[in-house]
């Protein structure tokens, strides 16, 4: 016997889903009304070899209890239902005892790839991108940071000359760091101040805010970024509304961006939108910005790392896990 659980906002929908995914056949098992969520729906289906449950026809009272705990915390992260559905759907096919954040990132594996950023050297820049306040600048110190105490020689160029106090900000980090900052007006500066830091095991490529929704900006940044070999990283902040999310990734995509970082979530409590966006966006997700201490770095994702973030463990459930809990 198959079995499945939905979620929507009204019946009507929910068993709308269950046709889609389970065909005519399937019965309903139970319903459930979710406070803001609407209601959820569990429909069985018989004589599916691929998926095998309790001899009752339903998932073990304990594994049941952490996938409805897993449930609860894509709702709190304010994930869409389209994304959130894909993920409970993953997750119902489990039939081994496993806690929430196990069956949370065996899921997030189906969906997402994980591609941390580079520790060793690369013949090609890192150029981080991303919309006013995102937290560029942050990122490109802390991934300074951490190549400066593995004891790399990093280089820094910055394509942000007209931001008032953007260069002033990112000469404050460098300075700190003991590594080249250098400032290039245009696409052939560029490549001309690339071909002399070459030598660098690590060049980062601050670039100018970039506005998603005007073309122009995003031309101007394809412009600079088409001077140099590099790999485009989009920092996109926890906390934002998803279909802003989605917008600005697929924007930041279509110009060559391959990775998202996300940050600020030091002051944002809800993941659901930022993942949205590498979603929407087809981004593997590589690391988080989880303080604004340029000397704590950056913390690699992983399935687990995030489903840790995700759902918190038990000794402090309405609490963000640590950076170091992270890292476990």
């Amino acid at each position: 016997m198959r079995l499945k659980t939905f979620t929507a906002p009204t019946m009507t929908e929910a068993m709308a889903l269950v046709k889609e995914h389970m065909g005519s056949d399937a019965i309903i098992v139970s319903t459930q009304d979710i406070p803001g969520s609407g209601v959820r729906l569990t429909a069985a289906l018989d004589h599916d070899p691929d998926f095998d449950i309790n001899d009752d026809g339903t998932h073990a009272p304990a594994l049941q209890e952490q996938l409805d705990a897993a449930e609860e915390a894509l709702t709190r992260h304010n994930f869409p239902e389209r994304l959130r559905i894909r993920l409970c759907d993953l997750m119902a096919r489990e039939t081994a005892a496993a806690s929430a954040q196990q069956l949370l990132a065996g899921a997030l594996d189906e969906i997402f790839d994980f591609s941390p950023l580079p520790e060793k050297n690369t013949p090609r820049a890192l150029a981080f991108v991303g919309p006013p306040g995102s937290g560029k600048t942050l990122a490109v110190a802390k991934t300074a940071a951490r190549a400066v105490m593995k004891k790399r020689k990093v280089a820094v160029i910055t394509t942000d000359y007209k931001r008032a106090g953007g260069m002033a900000q990112l000469s404050a980090f460098t300075r700190i760091l003991s590594i080249d900052l250098v400032q290039a007006k245009s696409a052939d500066e560029l490549k001309a101040r690339f071909g002399e830091i070459r030598e660098a095991d690590m060049i980062l490529i601050d670039t100018a805010n970039c506005n998603p929704y005007l073309e122009s900006e995003i031309g101007t940044l394809c412009e600079f970024l088409s001077a140099i070999p590099n790999e485009t990283i989009l920092v996109n902040p926890a906390g934002i509304d998803a279909d802003e999310s989605a917008d600005i990734a697929n924007a930041f995509a279509d110009g060559g961006a391959t990775r998202l970082m996300i940050s600020r979530l030091d002051v944002a409590a809800r993941l659901g939108g930022a993942l949205y966006g590498a979603d929407s966006g087809n981004l593997s997700l590589c690391n988080v910005s989880m303080t604004a201490q340029v000397a704590d770095g950056l913390t690699a994702l992983s399935p687990l790392a995030l489903a840790k973030l995700l759902i918190p463990s038990h000794r402090a459930k309405t609490a963000k896990p640590s950076f170091s809990e992270v890292m476990k």
